[in-house]
């Protein structure tokens, strides 16, 4: 007691003259000061002020992030920001142009004292940047500002950097209204309870660090050392509320943690819910953003009570892989000129094997359920994306819109990669190691602060390996010859046969998707009928009938042809299904028994037991 009562004397003291420095206005040049000012919003746009450290230069850049790790597309932050300035300490203005969407250059920045602009969020633009055929923001990577209600900090989107800067500490000031409570992975430096103040080692480490203010409906829990805090912003749907999201969240992380064992570190780990109404003036996309103590999260606001389930058990393993294990691209990444690392394979493909693996690990699914996702990995492989493309050519190059469009394949090809590697070298070490305890290894070799150097991963993963890992690794994610799934699990005693499996996406087989959205109007037509579409006929669609409504819901909005997709997804055959059209100018109602189009597949199963020691040392140890 007489310890922790002279260490908290010290702490006083030392905090104490800190704020006797502030005061005699004595502050780090050394340091970012930035200042977010959520009480006086106006016109729907927050006040930012930046003041850099010592500047010594005639000019000097500053820039907003143009890209943002883990969302591997162009997000142009700049694009929200007016009215630009610079100011000397005594106010006066300094001389700004405008190089690009995100980047204004200052002269006379010997002067300089600080820069001030106005953030607009980006739910507000998301269904006027659709309706143009714009880009649009990854909504998890977006930012929201609501007086008073809720502000969505995605720190991209509001704090920018000095060139040259950014690897010098970070302190962000945020007042904000007394009856908001905000969340965030980093710790609060001030005791106040309208002002906030967080500090960062570097740029990449406070962008890393989402922040929601919002009414304090927050519920919290600890695993071992780690604290755990759900913040769930649910304007319209009062019973989705953190108390109840939180008791399968808690379930799943427990079990992740005990997965993880000794290899996660994690001390506070933050999941920021946004439940979106999908209004005019709201985010439009759904899904979630990793960061590396934290997940952003926007779903529908009549989400189940297990609807951060496999969220949180793919982006909570991401404290594995970018956290722990990463390239010199991603620990300093360039948030305007991106490099970007040729090993999204792994942090992306073995991230997802880990988050559906566990769950048969820990027992919440069967051997079989895990079967049927790697089936349906290999489906959608092989029918979705280009099998014939290097998996590190595709991650270097993932910024560019074509090759980006095979993005999603790493959660498919880049899973089933990491599955074979698991089984190679459990067969090797006599099912005593697997890529998990590979992971763990370069976990300690790395760590969150050592990065690698991009070409040394496979070197060096095949070092602490085997040989065959490495020529794994060389043929099928360097060159783009075919992966033989089925060699690689027969070695654990399962097997694939070929069957017929029937097609998720109703309105779509094959490269054919059955309808049209106008992008005038957003409205949804049925199209190309070529009458292969077993489902269409089923139900009674015909060529350009006008979709008003699917199973009792209405697609339309920015997003009326993805909702038209979700509206026709995982049906069963024989299920009844309704829809209202206009055909000719005249409403009519369907109505039929759903029939779906079969393609060929594959079916997973375990055969042979003489192998069953490596399956079960493959699945559970």
């Amino acid at each position: 007691m007489k310890k922790h009562f002279y260490v908290l004397f010290l702490l006083a003291v030392v905090l104490g003259c800190y704020s006797c420095s502030k005061e005699t206005g004595s502050s780090n040049k050394n340091e970012t000061e930035v200042t977010l000012d959520l009480v006086n919003v106006t016109d729907d746009r927050v006040k930012v002020v930046v003041k850099p450290p010592t500047v010594n230069s005639s000019t000097i850049a500053f820039q907003v992030p143009k890209i943002i790790p883990g969302t591997y597309a162009i997000q142009d932050y700049g694009r929200y920001i007016d009215d630009f300035k610079a100011f000397d300490k005594s106010g006066n203005s300094l001389p700004v142009s405008k190089k690009d969407v995100n980047t204004w250059v200052i002269s006379e920045a010997n002067k300089l004292d600080r820069v001030e602009y106005l953030v607009n969020d980006t739910f507000d633009e998301e269904v006027g940047q659709m309706k143009k055929n714009e880009t649009v923001p990854f909504s998890p990577a977006g930012t929201n500002i609501n007086k008073g209600e809720n502000f969505f900090l995605n720190l991209g989107g509001f704090v920018g950097y000095f060139e040259n800067q950014q690897e010098k500490p970070f302190v962000l000031t945020i007042e904000y209204p007394r009856e908001l409570a905000g969340t965030t992975a980093m710790v609060d430096a001030d005791a106040s309870p309208t002002k906030d103040v967080y500090r960062a080692k570097r740029f990449a480490e406070l962008i890393d660090n989402p922040i929601m203010y919002a009414k304090p409906d927050i519920s919290t829990f600890t695993i071992g050392d780690m604290e755990v805090v759900l913040h769930v912003y649910s304007p319209r749907n009062t019973k989705v509320t953190s108390q109840f999201l939180m008791p399968a969240l808690q379930k799943t992380m427990i079990a992740q943690k005990d997965y993880l064992g000794p290899i996660n570190k994690t001390k506070r780990y933050a999941v920021l819910v946004y439940l979106t109404a999908k209004a005019d003036n709201d985010a439009q996309g759904t899904g979630a953003l990793e960061h590396n103590s934290s997940t952003t999260g926007i779903f529908e606001d009549d989400m189940k009570a297990d609807g951060l389930d496999h969220t949180i058990s793919h982006e909570f393993f991401h404290t594995l892989t970018p956290l722990n294990v990463h390239s010199k691209e991603i620990q300093y990444f360039d948030f305007n000129n991106p490099k970007m690392s040729q090993h999204l394979w792994m942090y992306e493909g073995f991230t997802e094997y880990f988050s559906v693996l566990f769950r048969t690990n820990k027992g919440f699914a069967d051997e079989q359920a895990f079967y049927d996702v790697l089936a349906d990995k290999m489906n959608f492989a092989a029918t979705l994306y280009n099998d014939q493309m290097s998996l590190t050519e595709v991650s270097k190059n993932v910024v560019d819109p074509v090759i980006n469009k095979q993005f999603g394949n790493f959660y498919n090809k880049g899973t089933l990669a990491a599955m074979c590697l698991d089984i190679i070298i459990r067969e090797k070490s006599n099912g005593e190691r697997g890529i998990l305890s590979v992971m763990g290894e370069l976990s300690n070799l790395y760590g969150a602060d050592t990065a690698f150097s991009d070409d040394s991963l496979i070197p060096e993963f095949t070092k602490l390996t085997y040989p065959e890992v490495g020529e794994f690794l060389q043929n099928h994610v360097v060159k783009n010859d075919p992966i033989d799934y089925g060699y690689y699990l027969a070695k654990v005693g399962v097997s694939i046969q070929k069957i017929k499996v029937p097609v998720k996406m109703a309105f779509s087989l094959g490269s054919n998707t059955y309808f049209n959205v106008d992008p005038k109007t957003d409205k949804v037509f049925i199209a190309t009928l070529d009458g292969k579409n077993e489902f269409l006929r089923s139900v009674g669609f015909q060529d350009n009938d006008e979709i008003v409504e699917l199973r009792g819901v209405k697609p339309e909005g920015a997003e009326s042809g993805k909702l038209a997709s979700i509206l026709a997804y995982n049906l069963k055959d024989g299920d009844e299904y309704t829809a209202k059209v206009i055909r000719n100018g005249e409403p009519i109602e369907l109505r039929g028994k759903v029939k779906l189009n079969q393609v060929d597949g594959n079916k997973i199963e375990f055969t042979d037991k003489s192998k069953a020691v490596l399956k079960d040392q493959w699945l559970y140890k």
